[in-house]
């Protein structure tokens, strides 16, 4: 009886081993933030120009200010930067084009 027992334990170590082996590593997970054009006027205003009242984001992140009837461009930042504005904490993955020139931020988590 005791030869069984210790045949059975040594088989399952040797099972668990052969996971722990075998096992994949976790894969990071991807998270996209979308910043429109209002929350990109933030960013504008704290970093680029403090009239800044609006950013948007097409191929490179322009800064406005309101001058009734048309917008006044007042400097452009850093798509990058921004991303790394709003969420200082995430590791910062990338960007990319939004909808209607909102920024796609993307995080590893």
């Amino acid at each position: 009886m005791p030869r069984r027992v210790l045949a059975l334990t040594t088989a399952a170590l040797a099972c668990a081993g052969a996971l722990a082996f075998t096992a994949a590593p976790a894969q990071a997970a991807t998270l996209e933030i979308v910043y429109s054009p209002l929350s990109l006027g933030e960013y504008c205003a704290a970093k680029v120009n403090p009239s800044s009242t609006v950013g948007f984001y097409n191929g490179s992140l322009n800064c406005y200010r309101w001058a009734t009837p048309n917008l006044i461009n007042v400097g452009s930042g850093s798509p990058s930067a921004a991303c790394k504005y709003f969420n200082p904490t995430y590791v910062y993955a990338g960007y990319a084009q939004g909808g209607s020139q909102a920024l796609i931020c993307k995080y590893t988590v």
